[in-house]
């Protein structure tokens, strides 16, 4: 199935408001509500949810890739739990003020909505679900098992994991990122390529150290839903990664 294409004008979500992630980000240590590993929450005993569930997950996801299709970053991370993005957006040392810029919507490149199946009620009023999305037009299908709980009125998205993409090279989901720390800077193992994985709110890693006056190669894989880029202005590098692909650049500086 080709899927729906959400249209953009459905990201309808209050945007997070930047104050409201840098007090996320300074509140990060503090004790968090238990929730389950959305990579072993396919495997956990649950009933399966009602229909009103069903659609609540379903409206979620919906709304997300609508607001990615948007561009539409910050209504983005309102369909994410505070925890979600506390530890998130702490562990990956994202500065809470670039998170302000909002790209404009690359209207080539799109997300289509799938499916979403095997949605059960865990104990503690959390579920979880998998979601198909499809990247236009390349076709790319991305699989993600996904945790949510219910906020106010509506479900959130408290953890989520690629469990597969269809058109994934090797490395695509669940890379192990290569050392590109003193290893890499001393020029033992130049030879590797290093990897940095995107997804749809942080790059892991936050950074790399190479070697100067080498060529190094840098595997860029997708694990998100949405297209992502990889830019470096100074050195002309310009990189678009569709859901599940991985694309490869050479830096050197």
């Amino acid at each position: 199935a080709a899927g729906e294409v959400i249209d953009p004008a459905e990201c309808q979500v209050e945007p997070r408001a930047i104050e409201q992630i840098e007090q996320l980000v300074g509140t990060a240590g503090e004790e968090a509500d238990a929730t389950p590993d959305a990579a072993q929450a396919g495997s956990m005993e649950g009933e399966d949810a009602d229909e009103a569930t069903l659609q609540a997950v379903t409206q979620t996801y919906r709304e997300l890739v609508a607001c990615l299709n948007a561009g539409e970053f910050l209504r983005v991370y309102a369909l994410y739990t505070d925890d979600y993005l506390r530890r998130t957006l702490t562990d990956r040392g994202i500065d809470p003020e670039q998170l302000q810029a909002t790209p404009a919507p690359d209207q080539q490149e799109m997300a289509a909505l799938a499916g979403v199946s095997d949605v059960r009620q865990l104990a503690g009023g959390q579920v979880t679900a998998r979601v198909e999305t499809i990247s236009v037009p390349d076709g790319v299908s991305t699989v993600i098992q996904s945790v949510l709980e219910p906020v106010e009125d509506r479900l959130l998205i408290a953890d989520e994991t690629v469990v597969d993409a269809a058109a994934a090279t090797p490395g695509a989901a669940g890379a192990t990122p290569a050392a590109g720390g003193e290893e890499q800077a001393g020029g033992q193992g130049a030879s590797e390529a290093l990897v940095v994985e995107s997804y749809d709110i942080y790059f892991e890693p936050e950074e790399l150290s190479i070697p100067a006056d080498s060529d190094v190669t840098v595997q860029l894989p997708n694990v998100g839903a949405a297209l992502h880029n990889f830019s470096i202005d100074e050195l002309g590098i310009d990189v678009d990664i569709a859901p599940g692909a991985t694309e490869e650049t050479v830096i050197n500086t």
